[in-house]
């Protein structure tokens, strides 16, 4: 009995720490924490009948919290008193206004949200930085500071004030133009005397921060027109799209949405600040002045944050391959890498390798560790019955691996002008997005091992991960685009039998055309006629583009295991890729090509000390692309046939 006791005490005690710390883990659901040094903290609540309306509650109970706090608005009411041509009577009309006070250094630390059988709680937990307020409170005061005392503008003599005075004012700022019927008198508050015949006319008032009026008066001969108008905001518009996607989109501060997403009240003629985050990438703001009534594309990329990974092995110092690529041996530890998923492979001579995958997210740490199983027994990959392989083909007797450089992404900023996106492609490391490479491997009759190595263009992904983000970047900054047909005139290197190249005709009186191969080539008596996305750019030229390199060099590295888990190095060679060609006229054409060939190249390697029972396994990799020049003679003549 004593022993039921103590664990029925036992039990009490568990459950009552483990309450007290559920408490104070989220204390500031029950009670609003107190200011530091650095920050005001605020609880928002909201309850609905949906988790979206009652989160929306609570966010402007917050922000209405920190403003009423920080910012007492100052209110008015405004009455616009003016004859129009449908009434004689005088007509009032009452406008509110108010103060506009931007929330920089307003963040959310923490929410709650509980479901109820009436539908929703959400409790959020905003902390207002006291620099953020000091700052934003300066700004405000200055505002107020600079308005200035009302000067009337007089047009006209006083002693004609028999015909007709018409006083223009408006609310909250001066300096309006006024317009009737359509020619320009002044600006606002402006008097007008005897300026205007009697009857009707069209009075129009326009502020470049704020909407336009339009309004039909009408003149009276020794009577005063009294326009007063309460002028409204005018908003710019910006469409937002981010990659990655759902990022949260704030203004001054303030929560606006989530991308992607269209808001149309920006205000103009004054700096705003629009930022951006995502929980898996670092934060980005970016200052916009904008029009009124314009519309503003803003696609951002938002800079991933860092994940790492660590990787630990039993024994150590084994190779450690991410996606393909080496990147160290083990113990490896906070190998810093891009958010999502991957592939890796751990290699140590006299080892079965080991290959796996994992997914991070952006920000994230994670520990790996492999135990690696030491080779039992000889390791075959040839077949008796094999007779030929053939060159370029996957191979199904034969075990390769390809270890391809790492994908290269266009990098744009939203001010970008059409000369930056130009240069951006054009120093682009794209073919790394699709360049493959594949292996295959026989018999020699004179003993050891030929490898045939195939290289070409993966069109999936050439469309996908060149052409699509290209098209896509021009049309921003493009005077025009479209779809063109151009024949390309292709021939047989006689130094390289079986090789095909192609060149584009030289186009003519165009300057500033950009032109993107967006087909595969299909060859046929030396000839193709070829599709290709066409961008005409109005551009800064200043000469860069002649600065950037229009090939790339990379090495081709074949390696094989033996059956024993030793490596070695069958073929180092270099490999030049063509990314573009220029002509006299600044036209750009994205043609990408091998220096051998245009979509395909075949080469072969030899392993007289090896035969293919001795290899248990083949590597064939391609490093990263290095900017080189010309690898061409500056004009080698095509010989006939």
């Amino acid at each position: 009995m004593l022993f039921l006791n103590r664990l029925f005490f036992i039990f009490l005690a568990v459950v009552f720490f483990s309450g007290n710390f559920a408490y104070s883990a989220q204390s500031w659901v029950e009670s609003t924490p107190k200011a530091n040094a650095n920050y005001k903290y605020y609880v928002g609540r909201g309850e609905a009948d949906s988790e979206k309306a009652a989160f929306d509650q609570a966010v402007k109970d917050a922000y209405d919290q920190a403003a009423r706090e920080n910012f007492p608005a100052e209110y008015s009411y405004q009455a616009d008193i003016y004859q129009t041509e449908t009434s004689s009577y005088l007509t009032e009309r009452t406008v509110f206004s108010g103060i506009s006070v931007r929330f920089d250094g307003f963040e959310k630390e923490d929410e709650y949200i509980q479901k109820t059988d009436e539908g929703y709680n959400v409790k959020l937990l905003y902390r207002f930085s006291k620099k953020a307020i000091a700052k934003e409170k300066e700004r405000l005061k200055n505002a107020m500071d600079t308005s200035k005392k009302r000067s009337m503008s007089v047009l006209g003599n006083k002693a004609d004030a028999q015909k007709g005075i018409l006083v223009v004012e408006t609310d909250p700022v001066d300096g309006a133009a006024v317009y009737i019927d359509g020619e320009r008198y002044g600006q606002t508050p402006m008097t007008l005397y005897g300026a205007l015949s009697t009857g009707r006319h069209t009075l129009r008032i326009d502020h470049p921060q704020y909407q336009t009026v339009t309004e039909k008066i009408i003149t009276v001969p020794g009577k005063k027109v009294a326009v007063k108008k309460t002028l409204i905001p005018a908003f710019a518009t910006i469409s937002v799209t981010t990659e990655p996607v759902d990022a949260d989109v704030y203004l001054d501060g303030r929560p606006v949405g989530t991308a992607p997403l269209t808001y149309a009240r920006i205000p103009v003629g004054s700096e705003v600040t629009v930022s951006f985050r995502h929980p898996e990438t670092e934060r980005m703001s970016i200052p916009l002045t904008l029009k009124k009534n314009e519309k503003r594309p803003m696609n951002i990329v938002l800079p991933e944050k860092s994940a790492k990974v660590s990787f630990f092995s039993f024994p150590k110092a084994a190779e450690i391959y991410i996606d393909k690529r080496l990147v160290g041996s083990t113990p490896l530890k906070d190998y810093p890498l891009a958010r999502g998923s991957h592939n890796y492979t751990l290699e140590k001579e006299g080892y079965e390798s080991v290959s796996g995958s994992f997914s991070v997210k952006g920000g994230e740490s994670l520990n790996q560790t492999v135990e690696l199983k030491a080779l039992s027994k000889i390791q075959t990959v040839g077949s008796k019955e094999q007779k030929n392989t053939v060159p370029g083909n996957i191979d199904k007797y034969h075990r390769y691996e390809e270890i391809p450089p790492p994908k290269k992404h266009l990098a744009l900023t939203p001010s970008s002008n059409p000369e930056d996106v130009l240069l951006s492609a054009m120093n682009w490391s794209y073919p790394s997005n699709f360049i493959r490479a594949r292996v295959s491997y026989k018999k020699r009759d004179q003993g050891g091992t030929t490898f045939f190595i195939f290289l070409s263009f993966d069109m999936d992904d050439y469309q996908k991960l060149f052409v699509q983000p290209l098209k896509r970047a021009l049309k921003n900054v493009a005077d025009g685009s479209g779809r063109e047909t151009e024949k390309l005139e292709c021939f047989y290197d006689e130094e390289k039998e079986g090789q095909v190249k192609c060149a584009i005709r030289p186009l003519k009186n165009v300057s500033d055309k950009i032109l993107i191969k967006s087909s595969s080539i299909t060859h046929g008596f030396f000839s193709d006629k070829a599709d290709f996305d066409s961008f005409t750019l109005m551009t800064p030229y200043d000469g860069r583009r002649e600065k950037v390199k229009p090939y790339e060099k990379r090495s081709l590295i074949l390696s094989i295991y033996d059956r024993s888990g030793k490596k070695h190095t069958i073929s180092n060679g270099d490999l030049y890729i063509e990314k573009f060609t220029t002509d006299k006229n600044r036209n750009v054409i994205f043609m990408p090509s091998f220096k051998d060939g245009y979509e395909n190249l075949v080469l072969a390697a030899q392993a007289t000390d090896f035969e293919p029972s001795d290899i248990s396994r083949v590597i064939i990799r391609l490093t990263e692309g290095k900017p080189a020049d010309n690898p061409y003679p500056p004009y080698r003549k095509r010989k006939e046939r």
